[in-house]
């Protein structure tokens, strides 16, 4: 009776259950290497005891493992990089990994959109590193002053034709959509899109004076004043064509008399001469030339 409790008891056994497939990480080696293996991310130096399933923080060395194993995919002469979602993440763990990529996509094209305008503003005479610099400014300014977090894995794909060629892409996507989010440029660099050209009604109704607006008021007093100043300048200068003609006439009538005044001049001379010659001939002289 004392061991009763020994008498048909059952043995419960404890069960452990597989690790779900969706936490677990694993990534393929670098581009440089030759061989498929495939390489857990998890496998760094932190104490595996130390880190959950259910974590959330990536580190940099997974960040750049990542961003290797989507190049290494996308470079792959048989398969290519046309593959679905499924497929193109079906040789390590789907959803983890996908998921991770789509988060730091946005915040890396924006700040290599970033880095594109200042290359092509500052082409010569600045380090890399003021380039750098600078690039880290514009994308603070414009992500509310938040640091750009994630220069490692840009590092990564900043360089890589297949990396141009997705933005690109993406850009096509986002304008097809009609998204009002700035996307990241890599050609045009130039224009602003925060400022918007002011649509038809609006400009109608401000030139016909159906809104009077302070802005409409300070466009109708400018436009004044560029057209009264256009119109003094206009002034000034067909004064100035009637002054220029009016001495051009002068001229003309002031060369006219000198010519008029030379002529004169020309036949007194003449008869001047004939004066004399007819004084200082003999008297035969004038009966022979009469």
């Amino acid at each position: 009776p004392e061991n009763f409790h020994l008498v048909g008891n059952t043995r419960s056994k404890a069960t452990i259950s597989p690790t779900p497939p969706s936490m677990k990480r694993t990534l393929p080696a670098e581009s440089n290497k030759q061989d498929k293996q495939t390489i857990n991310v998890d496998a760094d130096e932190t104490n595996e005891d130390e880190r959950t399933e259910r974590r959330l923080n990536w580190t940099k060395d997974e960040d750049i493992r990542l961003a290797t194993a989507w190049l290494r995919n996308s470079k792959d002469p048989v398969d290519g990089n046309d593959r679905k979602a499924d497929q193109y993440w079906g040789m390590r763990n789907r959803n983890q990994l996908k998921i991770r990529w789509d988060r730091v996509k946005k915040p890396v094209m924006d700040f290599h959109g970033c880095w594109v305008k200042t290359n092509k503003v500052y082409r010569s005479g600045v380090s890399d590193d003021q380039l750098m610099e600078i690039t880290e400014k514009m994308y603070a300014s414009e992500h509310s002053d938040k640091d750009f977090m994630l220069k490692h894995f840009w590092k990564v794909v900043k360089n890589e034709r297949k990396w141009s060629a997705y933005v690109k892409k993406e850009q096509e996507k986002e304008k097809n959509k009609g998204a009002t989010n700035k996307p990241a440029e890599v050609v045009n660099l130039e224009d602003n899109p925060d400022i918007r050209p002011m649509g038809h009604k609006k400009a109608k109704n401000e030139l016909y004076g159906k809104k009077k607006t302070p802005e409409a008021y300070s466009s109708i007093s400018e436009k004044l004043d560029k057209f009264i100043e256009v119109s003094m300048v206009a002034r000034k200068d067909r004064a100035k064509m009637a002054e220029t003609q009016k001495i051009l006439a002068n001229s003309k009538i002031e060369a006219a008399r000198l010519n008029d005044e030379a002529a004169e001049k020309q036949l007194k001379c003449k008869m001047l001469d004939t004066y004399r010659e007819l004084l200082l001939a003999t008297t035969t002289d004038m009966i022979l030339m009469l």
